[in-house]
C-alpha cells in the first residue's frame, strides 16, 4: 500500500467518525515521514532531479509524472547540510513542475535555476505541521473533473469554480459543516416563527371580524293568551226538537206585526224577505235547504222586537246560518255579560241581537231602539232571552 492509499484510508476514517482530529494529524504525520525517508535521490526543494540518458543495461525509463511530497523539513535539513559547506550561498537547480519535462544541461550559457537562500538562524525555525500539497500533476485527466488524484471526493461539497474549500483536510472540514448546519437550523427557526404569527394573526382576524355582527336574538316566546272569563252555561239542551215551527219562539208583548205566523221560502224570497238580512244571510239558508220559518214581532212600538225561527235539515245547515249571521253584525260588540255559551251577544247603542243553534232550528233574537233608549232596549233583550232559551235551550256551545 502506497503513502497516498494511506492518506486517503485516513480521510475516509476522519470522515467516518472513526478517529479523533488529533490522531489524524499524528497517523497523517507519521505516513509522510514514511514517504519522504523511502525516497531515492537527493531533495531539492521537494522534486526529484531527474538525470537525462538511459540505464545502463536496460530500456529507457520513463519519468516519474508525480513528484514526491514536498516537506518543509527535509528542505531546511538540505539547506542546512550544503550551508555548512558554503556559508555564504547555496544555489540549487530546481525543474520547471510546470515545463513538462525534466531540466536540461545548460546550452549556450542559459539555464532554469532556482536561487534558496538559508540564512543561519540562531534558533532552529519553527515549520508548522506539513499540510499535503495537492496541486495540478501531469497525467490528471480533464481540467474539469473533481476530487483526488485516486478518484475519490474529498469531504463536503461539489466545489464550485474558484472555491479552495476542497483543499480541506482534517476537523476543518466538520468545522465547516457545523457552521452551515447551525445556519440552517436558525433559518427554519425564523420561518417556523414567522409562519406561527401569520396563524395567529389569521385567527385573531377571523373571530374579531365575525363578532362585529350583531347576535340575532332569540325569538320572544308569545306571550300568554288572555284568560277570558268563561261565559254561564245556558239551561240543559231538550232531549227531543219542537213538532212545529209555531212551537219554537215564545210570545212576545205588544201589538203584533202584520207578518206574524208561518214562513215558507217564497215569502222570503218575495215581500217578506226583509225579516232576514243582509242579503247574504237570506242565501246561505236558501242554499241549505230552508224547509220553512216562524215571526214573531211588534209593530208601532219602541224599541222593537224581531223573532225569527227557521227550519233547516240538520243541525249542520242550521250552524251555517247561524255563523253567518253573526259575522254579518259589522259594527257590532261582543256582550260577555248578556252572553251565554253557544250564545254570542252583539250590541251597538240601543241595538241588541244573539242567534244560536237548537237540534236543526236558526233562533234569531233582535231588539233595537235608539242610542236613548238603549237601557230599555237592553232590558228588554235581557228578559226575550233568558224566556227563549228556557223554553229551547242551546245544542251547540262552541
Amino acid at each position: 500500500m502506497t503513502w497516498q492509499d494511506e492518506l486517503q484510508n485516513l480521510d475516509a476514517e476522519l470522515a467516518a467518525g472513526r478517529i479523533s482530529a488529533e490522531e489524524y494529524r499524528q497517523r497523517r504525520d507519521a505516513v509522510l515521514g514514511r514517504a519522504q525517508a523511502g525516497q531515492n535521490g537527493p531533495s531539492s526543494g521537494g522534486f526529484p532531479q531527474q538525470q537525462p540518458g538511459t540505464p545502463s543495461g536496460g530500456a529507457p525509463q520513463q519519468p516519474n509524472p508525480f513528484p514526491p511530497a514536498f516537506s518543509w523539513g527535509d528542505a531546511a535539513a538540505q539547506g542546512a547540510q550544503q550551508q555548512g559547506a558554503r556559508p555564504e550561498e547555496t544555489t540549487q537547480i530546481v525543474p520547471n513542475p510546470l515545463a513538462g519535462s525534466a531540466p536540461q544541461p545548460p546550452q549556450g550559457g542559459s539555464e532554469t535555476t532556482q536561487v534558496v537562500n538559508f540564512v543561519p538562524q540562531q534558533q532552529p525555525p519553527q515549520w508548522p505541521t506539513p499540510q499535503p500539497q495537492w496541486g495540478p500533476q501531469q497525467g490528471w485527466g480533464a481540467a474539469d473533473s473533481v476530487g483526488t488524484p485516486w478518484g475519490d471526493d474529498l469531504p463536503g461539497s461539489t466545489p464550485e469554480h474558484g472555491d479552495a474549500s476542497w483543499m480541506r483536510q482534517g476537523p476543518e472540514v466538520f468545522e465547516t459543516a457545523g457552521k452551515g448546519g447551525r445556519g440552517k437550523l436558525i433559518a427554519g427557526v425564523s420561518i417556523g416563527a414567522v409562519l406561527l404569527v401569520g396563524v395567529i394573526v389569521a385567527v385573531i382576524f377571523y373571530f374579531t371580524s365575525s363578532g362585529g355582527t350583531d347576535p340575532v336574538p332569540p325569538t320572544a316566546a308569545p306571550p300568554p293568551p288572555v284568560k277570558t272569563k268563561e261565559l254561564p252555561a245556558p239551561p240543559a239542551p231538550r232531549a227531543n226538537p219542537p213538532a212545529s215551527s209555531q212551537e219554537v219562539l215564545v210570545p212576545v208583548a205588544g201589538p203584533a206585526h202584520p207578518w206574524t205566523g208561518a214562513l215558507d221560502v217564497p215569502s222570503l224570497q218575495g215581500a217578506k224577505g226583509g225579516l232576514l238580512r243582509p242579503q247574504s244571510v237570506l242565501d246561505t239558508a236558501i242554499q241549505g235547504g230552508l224547509v220553512d220559518g216562524w215571526f214573531n214581532g211588534t209593530e208601532g212600538t219602541t224599541p222593537k222586537t224581531t223573532l225569527l225561527a227557521l227550519q233547516m235539515p240538520d243541525s249542520n245547515a242550521a250552524k251555517s246560518v247561524v255563523d253567518a249571521y253573526l259575522e254579518a253584525q259589522e259594527g257590532l260588540s261582543a256582550v260577555d255579560s248578556l252572553s251565554y255559551q253557544g250564545v254570542k251577544v252583539v250590541a251597538t247603542g240601543g241595538t241588541f241581537r244573539t242567534a244560536y243553534v237548537a237540534h236543526n232550528w236558526v233562533v234569531i233574537i233582535d231588539v233595537s231602539g235608539s242610542s236613548a233608549e238603549k237601557s230599555v232596549a237592553q232590558e228588554m233583550f235581557r228578559s226575550i232571552l233568558d224566556q227563549q232559551i228556557n223554553h229551547l235551550p242551546p245544542t251547540v256551545r262552541d
